[in-house]
C-alpha cells in the first residue's frame, strides 16, 4: 500500500472474505517497486478527486495573475518580487510534477525502493509479499476501489492506496478477472478512461 502523505512505499495486504466461492481463482501481480510505480500510483490517486478540474482552472488563473505581477515588477523595478512571482507561476502550472520530484527523492531513501513485490488476490483475500515484509488484511479493510482502463486502485481509507497495473498481471485473462473479483468484494467506482492527472 502506498502511503501518500507522507510518501511511503506500497505495503501489501491480504484480506479474508466470508465468501466460500473460489471460482475466480488466484490472481498474481509481480512488479518492482520503483519511483515510476510510485508516480503512477500518485497520478491515479489524484485523478479520482471530484474537484480536480476546478482546482486545475483555479491554478491556471492564479498563475496568470502571478505572471502579470512578475512582469509589472520588472518595470518598477522589484526584481526579487518578480522572481518570486515567476516561481509561484511555475508551481501553479506544474504542482504535481514538483510533488512527484519530491516524492521520488524521498522514496529513493526508503528500504522499499527497488523491492520485488508479489501480490496475490483471490476470493479468500489479498496478500502481498516482498523481501522486506509480508502483510495480510481482510477485504473489509479496503474502503473502495477505482477501476481504470490500465489497472485497479485499491483504497484503504482516504490516503493509503495499492495500485495494481494490468501490465504486472501474470495471465492474459487476469485483467477481467481482477475487475470481477474487486467489484465483488469492495465498493467500486468505475473510472475507465478517466484522466490520470
Amino acid at each position: 500500500m502506498e502511503h501518500l502523505n507522507p510518501y511511503d512505499p506500497t505495503v501489501a495486504a491480504s484480506e479474508t472474505n466470508g465468501s466460500s466461492s473460489d471460482s475466480i481463482g488466484t490472481i498474481t501481480s509481480r512488479f518492482t517497486f520503483t519511483s515510476d510505480h510510485l508516480s503512477d500510483s500518485l497520478a491515479r490517486y489524484r485523478s479520482q478527486h471530484k474537484g480536480r478540474r476546478i482546482w486545475r482552472w483555479f491554478r491556471y488563473f492564479a498563475a496568470f495573475l502571478f505572471l502579470i505581477v512578475a512582469i509589472f515588477g520588472l518595470f518598477v523595478p522589484q526584481y526579487f518580487a518578480s522572481a518570486f512571482m515567476v516561481a509561484l507561476t511555475i508551481f501553479m502550472f506544474f504542482p504535481h510534477k514538483i510533488d512527484d520530484l519530491l516524492a521520488r527523492s524521498r522514496f529513493r531513501k526508503s528500504p522499499e525502493y527497488g523491492a520485488q513485490q508479489v501480490v496475490h488476490l483471490s476470493q479468500v483475500g489479498f496478500q502481498a509479499k516482498s523481501e522486506i515484509e509480508e502483510t495480510s488484511l481482510k477485504w473489509t479493510a479496503f474502503s473502495k476501489a477505482v477501476i481504470f482502463d490500465d489497472g485497479v486502485l485499491l483504497f484503504r481509507g482516504s490516503n493509503t492506496v495499492n495500485w495494481i497495473a494490468d501490465a504486472t498481471l501474470e495471465c492474459d485473462d487476469d485483467k477481467l478477472r481482477i475487475r470481477d473479483l474487486v467489484s465483488g468484494n469492495v465498493p467500486t467506482n468505475h473510472a475507465i478512461q478517466r484522466s490520470k492527472a
